[in-house]
């Protein structure tokens, strides 16, 4: 293969460079082409979190639509976003590295327009709505990718971290929308307001750059050049980082050539290394879906009702929904400062005690003990246990995911390891019901429980600290060819 195309199948890399006074002056062209991107993060969380007030007006239980859902209509219809989101992820690091990030992140909204035009003209048709749910997941999918890779190529080694976890809050404030909105506006302007995102998007990203590391794919240095000035700020430092950027994602693949499978596609060059990167990811992803966050998410009026809390499930869902866009602006500033295996680390030992707290009021309940005078209970941990997802797992899953992955697996290894995501939240969010009816809330809150502590020891045995690393250095930690203090060594 030619080395240009080889070039092209490996998208993005943030280049380790020290900014100069004078690039300090333009430190917000970053952050606001981060913030701009994660438009479609806030459509994102519309998605995600439109169910949470809509599900007893679906259902028939509340006026405002003539659908009447089924039990498991409904399920289905909360699902069928992570099953769009799984189908989405899969072609987005494809589309990246042939039609740009840039241009990309403007086609997918179209799907996601789309969607909800579908389920606001639904009327009386599942199918329609059905059809609008799987829409809108698809742009989850997808966004996904494509937001984490756009907002690591553009980001400086020193403030990765902090645009990394922009994904994640602006995704809360999406949900956030939906919780307010839905608690005061009638169905059908509830549903549309979640057209505004996407459109607000498409007008305000068409500013700003392409990323660097795809026109330095394609050789359009003068193009990436002018990319690098709008954001570092036009200084002398400009060329070295294009020369450093041009070294990165030019070098020929250090492997042996590759063979097409069934004579017409090519399947990636996996090394040790590579392999063992994916293995990490891919057990990030499980431990921040296994500790039952989607749950919340899209069951939080039915899990606050179960709780027989005094509070009404939409004012403590929007409530949660404000905790939630709190607890992401946490990682904004500490996850350069702290580092992210000792946030993962809190959070998880915090989530695994409110879910265990949740188990045994659950359980004392069951076994007849008056449980009115402690009804606040169940409020307090569910607010803590969403503060520390979004203070944790939530933001760092998914620019984590960036830093890890070499050069050459950018592009696939995105498109799995969102697809991986994506594929557990639906196990988890389609079989929480039928594990409430056959094993009870306290069981289930005590697996989920569990789950947790387990992913405090995978964190602290196999993942390693990324904090001011340059991606060279990340992989050599990885690989073993750098010694390291023991609390980072990598299982």
């Amino acid at each position: 293969m030619p080395q240009q195309e080889n070039s092209m199948d490996r998208p993005g890399d943030s280049v380790a460079t020290q900014p100069s006074s004078s690039a300090n002056s333009f430190w917000w062209r970053q952050h606001l082409a981060a913030c701009i991107v994660n438009l479609s993060s806030v459509s994102m969380g519309t998605a995600i979190g439109w169910t949470a007030q809509v599900l007893d007006v679906l259902r028939g239980e509340q006026p405002g639509s003539p659908l009447r859902l089924s039990l498991d209509e409904a399920s289905w219809m909360s699902a069928l976003v992570p099953v769009g989101s799984l189908v989405g992820a899969l072609p987005a690091g494809l589309l990246a590295v042939h039609a740009g990030r840039k241009r990309a992140l403007l086609g997918i909204q179209l799907p996601v327009i789309a969607g909800w035009l579908l389920i606001l003209c639904a009327g009386d048709q599942v199918w329609l709505l059905f059809a609008g749910r799987f829409l809108t997941g698809f742009g989850v999918g997808a966004g996904v990718v494509l937001v984490s890779m756009y907002c690591e190529e553009i980001a400086e080694v020193r403030v990765r971290g902090t645009l990394g976890s922009y994904l994640d809050l602006m995704l809360c404030i999406g949900m956030l929308w939906v919780y307010l909105l839905g608690a005061f506006l009638p169905y059908s302007w509830y549903t549309a307001s979640t057209l505004v995102p996407p459109v607000v998007f498409l007008f305000a990203f068409c500013w700003m750059p392409e990323s660097p590391v795809y026109l330095a794919t394609r050789g359009r240095d003068e193009e990436a050049r002018r990319a690098l000035a709008w954001l570092r700020g036009p200084n002398e430092d400009i060329q070295a980082e294009l020369d450093a950027l041009n070294a990165v994602v030019k070098k020929p693949l250090d492997t042996k050539p590759r063979k097409p499978f069934l004579g017409c596609c090519m399947l990636p060059q996996i090394d040790r290394t590579t392999a063992k990167t994916m293995a990490i990811i891919l057990g990030i992803m499980f431990f921040t879906q296994a500790n039952g966050v989607n749950i919340f998410i899209y069951y939080t009026t039915d899990v606050f009702r179960d709780a027989e809390t005094n509070m009404s499930p939409e004012i403590a869902t929007v409530i949660l929904g404000v905790i939630h866009v709190i607890g992401t602006l946490l990682p904004t500033f500490t996850v350069d400062r702290v580092g992210r295996r000792v946030i993962l680390g809190i959070a998880g030992v915090s989530t695994g005690l409110c879910l265990l707290v949740m188990s045994v009021y659950s359980h004392l309940g069951v076994k007849g003990f008056d449980m009115s005078e402690w009804r606040w209970v169940p409020l307090v941990a569910m607010i803590v246990y969403m503060f520390m997802i979004s203070a944790g797992p939530g933001p760092l899953s998914w620019f984590m995911m960036a830093e890890l992955l070499p050069v050459s697996a950018k592009g696939w290894g995105s498109a799995v390891s969102v697809a991986f995501s994506r594929l557990l939240v639906i196990i988890v969010v389609s079989q929480f019901p039928p594990m409430l009816v056959s094993l009870g809330q306290d069981v289930t809150y005590a697996i989920f429980s569990v789950l947790c502590f387990l992913g405090v020891a995978y964190i602290y045995l196999c993942v390693p600290e990324t904090k001011g690393k340059t991606r060279e250095e990340i992989r050599m930690a990885i690989s073993g060819k750098k010694n390291y203090s023991k609390r980072e060594n990598i299982c």
